[in-house]
C-alpha cells in the first residue's frame, strides 16, 4: 500500500511539472517584437488679413444737386484668396433731433447713392464684389473697387419751410422749421465683410 501511494505522489508531481512546462511554453509563444515611433508634423497656417481704405470728406454745406465723393476699398494683405461683400444703413436726423424718412412727401429719395457696376446687390441685402453666384476673387496683393463712388443730395427734394407774411403784406419770410432736410444730418454706415474665398459659398450661401 505504501509503495502505491508513493507512486501516486510521483505521478502527481510529474503531472504538475508537465503542466508548468506547458504553461511556460504557452507563455513563451506570447512574446513579440515591438517598436514605437513618434512623428512630428508642423502645420503653418495661412495669413488672413486685409486693409480697408476710405476716401471721404464730410461736407459742411451739402446742398441739393451736389455729390459728395465717398469710396471704400479692400486690399488683401494676406496670403490666401478672399471674397468681399458690403451692406449699409442710412438715416436722416433733423436739427430738432428727429429721424426723417429717407423719402420726402413726394416720394423722392433724399440721398442717392452712386453704386459701382463691379458690385451686385442680392436679395439678402448685401452688395457682393462680383455677384453672390459668381463672386470676384480678391487675390493676395489685390485691391477691390469701391461699391460706391459717392452720394448725391437729390435736387428735387422738397424743403420744409414756414411762411410768414408781414402785416402790410409786402414782406414774406420763409424760415426753416427744423423738421426738414435743411440743416439736417445724413448718416451713412457701411459694414464690410470678407471671408476666405473657398468657404464663401458655404458660409454666405
Amino acid at each position: 500500500m505504501k509503495k502505491e501511494n508513493k507512486k501516486n505522489k510521483n505521478k502527481k508531481k510529474l503531472l504538475i511539472v508537465s503542466i508548468i512546462s506547458i504553461l511556460a511554453v504557452i507563455g513563451g509563444t506570447l512574446a513579440y517584437f515591438t517598436t514605437t515611433t513618434t512623428i512630428k508634423d508642423i502645420f503653418k497656417t495661412a495669413i488672413y488679413q486685409n486693409e480697408i481704405t476710405e476716401v471721404f470728406e464730410a461736407p459742411e454745406n451739402w446742398t441739393p444737386g451736389t455729390t459728395t465723393d465717398k469710396t471704400v476699398k479692400v486690399t488683401n494683405t494676406g496670403s490666401i484668396d478672399m471674397a468681399v461683400r458690403v451692406s449699409y444703413t442710412e438715416k436722416w436726423i433733423t436739427s430738432n433731433n428727429k429721424e426723417l424718412s429717407l423719402k420726402d412727401e413726394n416720394g423722392e429719395v433724399a440721398s442717392i447713392i452712386n453704386f459701382n457696376d463691379d458690385w451686385t446687390k442680392d436679395e439678402d441685402g448685401y452688395y457682393y464684389f462680383g455677384s453672390k453666384e459668381n463672386k470676384t476673387v480678391l487675390k493676395p496683393g489685390e485691391t477691390s473697387t469701391s461699391f460706391m463712388s459717392g452720394v448725391t443730395f437729390n435736387p428735387n427734394i422738397v424743403s420744409s419751410l414756414s411762411e410768414t407774411v408781414s402785416q402790410d403784406g409786402k414782406t414774406v419770410t420763409y424760415t426753416s422749421t427744423g423738421n426738414g432736410y435743411d440743416n439736417a444730418q445724413y448718416i451713412l454706415v457701411v459694414k464690410l465683410d470678407t471671408i476666405q474665398y473657398d468657404q464663401a459659398d458655404n458660409i454666405w450661401g
